[in-house]
């Protein structure tokens, strides 16, 4: 079995409500922009640059969040184990977005939305914690 480790952060942005960036994969299902970790980067820095690479935004990071999770799945033959570790963001309301070519689109949703359409229960999860952060330590 490979080892892999990635991290990313879960992106918001303050409307009339609070919305949640999503990423389009290829295969159609949603995620958070995240990757690998490379040499000499710590967790932070990684999804700080992945972020960039992957959304043009560079955000904001809140002190006080890191949610870890994670799952498996095949790639080449592989059995694959990803550790996830994901960190909390903030744009402003009017933040551009340009998606890397890793992405075919971009959404933001709301929290009832983002429940509605995430397919995975782990990254369901994730958005509770970060919707319930930023409701209960961030002034909205």
């Amino acid at each position: 079995m490979v080892h892999e480790s990635s991290s990313g952060i879960v992106i918001f942005r303050r409307m009339n409500e609070i919305q949640f960036l999503f990423l389009m994969k290829k295969d159609g299902n949603l995620d958070f922009p995240k990757g690998h970790i490379e040499k000499g980067e710590n967790k932070a820095t990684a999804a700080l640059r992945e972020t960039l690479e992957e959304t043009g935004i560079k955000c904001k990071m809140i002190p006080g969040f890191e949610e870890k999770t994670d799952y498996y799945f095949f790639h080449d033959k592989n059995n694959i184990h990803k550790e996830v570790t994901l960190f909390l963001g903030e744009v402003d309301k009017n933040v551009k977005v340009k998606t890397s070519d890793e992405h075919e689109a971009y959404v933001w949703l709301n929290f009832d939305e983002t429940l509605s359409f995430l397919k995975f229960e782990n990254q369901r999860n994730i958005i509770k914690k970060a919707y319930d952060f930023v409701n209960e330590k961030i002034k909205v």
